[in-house]
């Protein structure tokens, strides 16, 4: 075999490697609607996307209790037992500030042979955000529900009773999962396993990528019940772990019940977007939710839902839709072997006068600046494509439809200065230094991860082993140094060979979809430094394939060839972002802009998020002012595109003081707020922060230490208020007794019909948020 082959084949097997665990890792083909009746089909559960997401259907309009009406039809029409849940619920929304809406959850019951005993609980959420039909957030999930009960009914009768929850009020805050999981005590008497269904984009696969705490029998059941394509890991479960976010499962898993959560996440460009609608939903992503959905359901409203408890399970795909689980007490082990064999070949290498101290640290030393000029470079080439087109800013995460470009070049980027990097040091540190300095690095990373985050033991914990084990092979089977021409010991670049391109392999296998997800996750935002830094784990793995083309000696010059090519690549990517960086109607631009007005001053404004009126929004803003507007935002001091509107006759909210008394103790004051337009959707209350003694919103007692806030201001949002508004009730110490300033600010869909806003042309859609094409009416009183 040429030297050229040598140095190239085995890098260009591992590539053509992780192309593959990639493709691998997608959604199953859509089934027929012609498939047996008892089959879940995509292309017959997209019949009930069409009705659930034919016109946006956030919380509080007409266009959801319409939604709401088709899915108890359908359910009696199914066969079940079907009633609303009509509650308000009130919770924390932040700090200082709370959010609460009068909720109506649909829950359904499918009988099951066995009454009496705990049920398996089926959660999805019927609310869209107020510009988007949902096809994907949620409607896949509610057509996935609605074709899975229409199977089951197909089919011979459950066990166990299987109750289905469409909870409303999801996207202001998971309130209708709060408001069903509040009884805690029932719930755990009366269910026996959640399984809950959401998306983050309109494609790619449905992953399994949350689960209960003590997750071994739940695991173990999804195991036996055998979905047709398994994807998941438990790295996600850990990731997620320490995030913000939240979905319905979020309630249920704090109640101690078991549970497994699934979502999809390809198409974030798509997210809580005008263009989510049932033509963009992939058929396949579908019906990967309904191939987890009708299995699972049979398999466990079929067993026992009785268990003792149990410890957490890792659980990842080593390739494809292989499932590996096991009881992450082993990752212990794992680390255990990793680390001997890692110890066992540094040894070797210093007993072969291959490696030194100082070069082991020299090594680790190198790989850690070399993973911040990886994480440097792709953090300023996303910031400097952010700056380049600023239209996608307004965009979650700067994700513009052909994010995957630049993805490519963020990977690529990466790939070219690591390799350039490394093929300068290659006069500096031997073979041995480098890779032996990389795994020593790892090591003590996973050590770290094992207590942090005990069920991703596998993701470095098996690279670590492989990689020690083929250095360690290496060591032994190549040559001991010679004298060169100079009186200087050489060693030639580690030699892969196949023993060490098969121990690579779990590198690619593990690192490459993970890297995937996680940029998939990232759009141009934040998060991209977490997939520039697997990146970098993954290319530190792989150095004794990189080294040889980076230059076969420590005294010949590095070789160019791989960066040169790389960043080649690089700039291919950006070439093709930029030929796609123009709207379309098929890709249409988002755009944000609302109008307010303060009716004590009769001023009025145009208000947008974005830092620069576009070629639309023009229209509002022929002279901006970018600062801050303490009129609207007294407790903000952040700027904000304004500029002044024409003052419109909207009538304001209205306040009644329902009693006022004075107490010994201070003053307790039952007000009632209410909107004075018929289509109002929100009411936000703010007020200077007191040290209330007591609070009641709508009835519902709250905690007043929930609203302490370290601005000067406290607020509750309440939702879908109904023309009655929501009542709340103070009670104030002695020394905020005299006075209480109230400002009442209600929210309605849509930019005033009065106001001659030129239509949106085909291209351009309303940007995700509650406050995106709205009319606010705001009123302060004094009390």
């Amino acid at each position: 075999m040429s030297a050229f082959l040598r140095r190239w084949l085995p890098l260009l097997g591992l590539l053509l490697f992780a192309a593959l665990a990639i493709y691998l890792a997608r959604a199953p083909r859509p089934v027929p609607a012609g498939a047996p009746a008892t089959a879940f089909s995509a292309e017959r559960a997209l019949r009930e996307v069409a009705v659930v997401a034919r016109t946006p259907h956030s919380i509080g309009t007409p266009a959801n209790a319409a939604v709401r009406d088709y899915l108890l039809r359908r359910c009696r029409a199914l066969g079940l037992t079907a009633t609303v849940q009509d509650t308000t619920v009130v919770v924390a929304g932040g700090p200082g500030a709370l959010t609460g809406a009068r909720v109506q959850n649909v829950v359904a019951r499918l009988p099951g042979r066995l009454p009496g005993g705990p049920a398996v609980l089926v959660l999805t959420h019927y609310d869209s955000q107020p510009h988007t039909p949902g096809a994907s957030d949620d409607g896949a999930g509610v057509a996935a529900a609605l074709e899975t009960i229409r199977a089951l009914r197909a089919g011979p009768p459950l066990a166990h009773d299987v109750r289905w929850v469409f909870t409303d009020g999801e996207e202001v805050g998971l309130l209708g999962a709060q408001a069903y999981a509040a009884d805690t005590a029932r719930l755990r008497r009366e269910v026996g396993v959640v399984l809950n269904f959401e998306a983050r984009g309109n494609a790619g696969p449905s992953l399994l990528f949350e689960v209960s705490s003590g997750n071994t029998w739940v695991l173990q059941e999804f195991v036996r019940a055998a979905p047709s394509a398994p994807l998941g890991s438990s790295l996600a479960y850990e990731i997620y772990r320490y995030l913000p976010n939240g979905t319905d499962f979020t309630a249920f898993r704090a109640a101690g019940l078991p549970g497994l959560n699934f979502a999809f996440t390809g198409g974030y460009a798509y997210y809580h977007s005008p263009a989510d609608t049932p033509a963009h939903l992939d058929l396949a992503s579908l019906q990967h939710h309904g191939d987890y959905m009708l299995p699972l359901v049979r398999h466990f409203a079929s067993i026992s839902l009785a268990h003792a408890p149990t410890s957490d399970s890792s659980f990842f795909n080593p390739l494809g839709t292989w499932l590996v689980r096991y009881d992450a007490g082993w990752n212990w082990g794992l680390n255990i072997a990793g680390g001997l064999l890692l110890l066992a070949a540094i040894a070797q290498a210093r007993r072969r006068g291959r490696l030194r101290l100082a070069g082991l640290l020299g090594g680790a030393l190198a790989w850690l600046i070399g993973t911040a000029l990886v994480l440097a470079a792709g953090w300023y080439l996303a910031r400097a494509v952010v700056a380049a087109y600023p239209k996608y800013a307004v965009f979650y995460d700067h994700a513009f439809y052909n994010v995957g470009w630049y993805h490519l070049a963020l990977a690529a980027l990466g790939t070219a200065v690591f390799a350039a990097y490394y093929g300068a040091l290659r006069q500096w540190l031997r073979p041995d230094s480098l890779t032996g300095g990389v795994l020593l690095v790892l090591a003590g990373l996973q050590a770290f991860l094992q207590l942090k985050a005990p069920t991703s033991g596998f993701l470095l914990g098996i690279p670590i082993g492989c990689g020690a084990l083929g250095w360690l092979w290496q060591t032994v089977t190549t040559p001991r140094p010679f004298i060169g021409p100079r009186g200087r010991r050489e060693i030639y670049s580690l030699p892969l060979g196949p023993v060490g391109a098969l121990l690579a392999v779990p590198a690619v296998a593990l690192l490459a979809p993970n890297l995937r997800a996680l940029l998939t996750l990232a759009g141009l935002g934040p998060l991209v430094l977490a997939g520039l830094f697997f990146l970098a784990v993954l290319l530190g793995l792989l150095l004794p394939a990189l080294l040889p083309a980076l230059g076969r000696t420590e005294t010949t010059g590095a070789r160019w060839g791989l960066p040169l090519l790389a960043a080649a690549v690089a700039l291919g990517a950006l070439a093709a972002g930029h030929a796609t960086s123009s709207p379309t109607a098929e890709h249409p631009q988002q755009t944000h802009a609302y109008y307010t007005l303060d009716a004590n001053h009769g001023q009025a404004y145009w208000i947008s998020s974005m830092a620069q009126p576009d070629a639309w929004t023009r229209q509002f803003f022929p002279a901006p002012t970018v600062g801050p507007l303490p009129e609207l935002f007294p407790s903000s001091a952040l700027p904000v595109l304004h500029q002044a509107a024409p003052r419109l006759p909207l009538a304001p909210p209205t306040l009644t003081v329902l009693a006022d008394t004075t107490l010994p103790t201070g003053r307790r004051l039952r007000l009632q707020v209410r909107p004075a337009r018929p289509d109002v959707v929100s009411l936000r209350l703010s007020w200077p922060t007191l040290k209330l003694k007591s609070l009641r919103v709508a009835g519902h007692a709250v905690d007043p230490t929930l609203l302490f806030s370290r601005n000067a201001y406290s607020a509750l949002t309440f939702f879908a208020p109904g023309p009655q508004g929501v009542v709340l009730e103070f009670e104030l110490g002695p020394n905020d007794a005299k006075r209480l300033h109230l400002t009442a600010t209600d929210r309605s869909l849509g930019l005033p019909t009065t106001a001659k806003v030129q239509p949106l042309p085909a291209e351009m859609v309303a940007a995700p948020g509650y406050s995106s094409f709205t009319t606010q009416v705001m009123k302060r009183f004094e009390l």
